[in-house]
C-alpha cells in the first residue's frame, strides 16, 4: 500500500530556492502542512497518502509515488519513480502568461482553507495508451485508486486506511486529502503538476486576483476553480495552481471522496510483485 507521493525540484536551477520557499511558505499556512529541513508534508486525517515537496539535488523534477520500480515512466523533463531518460528542454518556462510564485503566494496569502489535491498531467503524446493502462494497473494494485464519474481519463487515489485498502471505502467524513490525481492528457505535449487548493474566496475574487490572461477557467469546471500558470526554473514542465472557489458547503461529496468512490467506482489492478 502506497502512503506517500513526493514532488522533488531540482535545487541547482537560478531561482530555485526562491520558488521553493514562495511555495512552502504558501502551503504551510494549511493546518496539516509540516515543515522539515526536506521539505513540506501535507497529511491527511483519514487515512494514509500523505504528499511531499522537496528541493534536492535530483537533475530533473521527479515524482515518486511510493517506491515501486515497476511504476517507473519518463514522461519528457519529468522523471516517475527514478526512471532514467527524462529530457529537459532548452527553454525555460515562458513567462508572458504566467505569474511568479511569489506573486501567487501574495494573492492567496491567509485565504487557503485545503489542499484538495495534487496531480500530474501526463502528455498521451508522451505516455502511450499501452504504457497508460499498464501503469495505471499496476498503481490500483497499491492505492485506492478511482475512475472519475464522467468517463474523463482523470484518476485519483483516495488517502485510505489498510482495512480500506484490503476492501473500499465505505465511510466519508471529511479530512481524506490531499487526493491525487493523475490525468492522461489529449491537449498538451507538456507534462504538469496542478496544485489544487480551496480558498475562501468568491468566483469573482478570484477572478478579480487572477484576471486574464494569467487566469484561465477551463469551461468543464468553471464553476468550481480557475487556473493559474507560475514561473519555475525547470524547463519542459508546467506547475498550475487550481484556485478553488469557497465552498458553501464544505463536507460535500466532492470534498470527502465519496462521489468518486460511489459514482466513479474503484479500479482493481494486479498487486506488485516486486
Amino acid at each position: 500500500m502506497i502512503e506517500t507521493i513526493t514532488h522533488t525540484f531540482p535545487r541547482s536551477a537560478p531561482g530555485a530556492q526562491e520558488f521553493f520557499q514562495d511555495l512552502t511558505q504558501l502551503l504551510q499556512e494549511l493546518s496539516n502542512a509540516d515543515l522539515s529541513e526536506e521539505g513540506i508534508r501535507l497529511r491527511p486525517a483519514i487515512g494514509r497518502l500523505a504528499t511531499v515537496f522537496m528541493l534536492t539535488d535530483v537533475v530533473s523534477p521527479q515524482l515518486h509515488i511510493g517506491d515501486d520500480s515497476g511504476l517507473r515512466l519518463s514522461v519528457g523533463a519529468l522523471s516517475v519513480n527514478g526512471a532514467e531518460g527524462a529530457v529537459p528542454t532548452a527553454e525555460a518556462p515562458s513567462a508572458e502568461l504566467h505569474l511568479s510564485m511569489g506573486e501567487v503566494h501574495k494573492k492567496l496569502h491567509g485565504h487557503l482553507v485545503r489542499l484538495d489535491h495534487t496531480g500530474v498531467n501526463f502528455p498521451a503524446a508522451l505516455v502511450l495508451s499501452q504504457q497508460w493502462e499498464t501503469f495505471v494497473q499496476r498503481l490500483a494494485g497499491q492505492t485506492n485508486l478511482y475512475n472519475y464519474p464522467t468517463g474523463d481519463p482523470w484518476l485519483f487515489i483516495l488517502p485510505a486506511t489498510e482495512a480500506e485498502f484490503g476492501s473500499d471505502i465505505t465511510e466519508f467524513p471529511s479530512g481524506r486529502e490531499p487526493k491525487f490525481e493523475l490525468v492522461h492528457d489529449a491537449y498538451t505535449d507538456t507534462p504538469a503538476i496542478q496544485i489544487d487548493i480551496e480558498t475562501d474566496l468568491s468566483r469573482e475574487e478570484v477572478e478579480r486576483l487572477f484576471p486574464e490572461p494569467y487566469g484561465v477557467s477551463f469551461p468543464s469546471v468553471a464553476d468550481y476553480f480557475r487556473t493559474v500558470y507560475v514561473q519555475h526554473p525547470w524547463p519542459g514542465l508546467d506547475i498550475r495552481f487550481d484556485v478553488r472557489f469557497k465552498n458553501e458547503e464544505p463536507g460535500d461529496s466532492w470534498e470527502t471522496g465519496e462521489w468518486l468512490v460511489t459514482a466513479g467506482g474503484r479500479i482493481i489492478g494486479a498487486h506488485a510483485s516486486e
